[in-house]
């Protein structure tokens, strides 16, 4: 955690800093400096896994770099990529409520004026939230001294925290410079909390996707947003 400390200081402070320095240049109708292009954009897919996740880009024109901050917010049930039935086919409504804070930087490939064309961008992505587990499974206890496993109905709330590492490369296109789509692939690595307990009754480790995967991923999507000048 020290070393994602250090770097959530160094980028955000260079962030400050860029964006400081034309703070001069911005007029009363345009929220962003007159040398700048700020995008938003979202990525639909996230949805499918009860999130929703949207990026803010701040770009400078006629230059290579720029910054990337996103948000992702959990909230619903987790049965539509995940099996909302346990080993016996018996019916569980589980529900995931939390937060992830993403940051990255942007290499572009060239210099434009505009933010078309290939870029390569590293970041990380921190997570933290709750699984609601609601149904029957196996779950511990201890009594004695003696941690013992049975079965039973189950509501209890577990803690996910997860940090996900990623290098991306990818391709973003502005239309009449208002319409912009982003489609990106990548390499992750993904450290989430580990639970017993939680592992005993649920399989939300072991897809990719899932909220406590542990290990490498590749990682693609496709965001879908606007673009202010």
């Amino acid at each position: 955690m020290k070393q994602i400390s250090i770097f959530l200081l160094i980028a955000g402070s260079s962030f400050n800093f860029c964006f400081a320095q034309q703070v001069r240049g911005v007029s009363n109708n345009n929220p962003v400096p007159s040398n700048y292009r700020l995008s938003i954009t979202a990525q639909p897919i996230f949805l499918l896994n009860s999130a929703f996740k949207i990026d803010a880009e701040l770009q400078r024109k006629q230059n290579k770099n720029a910054f990337i901050g996103g948000l992702e917010i959990y909230t619903g049930k987790t049965n539509l990529l995940y099996n909302n039935t346990n080993i016996d086919d018996e019916n569980i409504d589980d529900e995931v409520n939390g937060i992830g804070l993403n940051l990255a930087y942007k290499l572009k490939l060239k210099n434009s004026d505009e933010i078309n064309g290939f870029y390569f961008s590293p970041g990380i992505t921190l997570r933290n939230f709750n699984i609601n587990t609601k149904g029957e499974g196996f779950y511990t206890y201890k009594e004695g001294g003696i941690e013992y496993i049975t079965y039973g109905l189950i509501n209890k709330d577990y803690n996910i925290k997860g940090a996900l590492v990623y290098g991306n490369i990818g391709f973003q296109k502005a239309w009449k410079s208002t319409l912009v789509l982003d489609i990106y692939t990548g390499i992750a690595y993904k450290n989430s909390t580990r639970n017993d307990d939680l592992e005993l009754s649920r399989d939300y480790e072991k897809p990719t996707y899932g909220y406590n995967y542990n290990g490498y991923l590749i990682q693609a999507g496709v965001k879908i947003g606007f673009q202010i000048k």
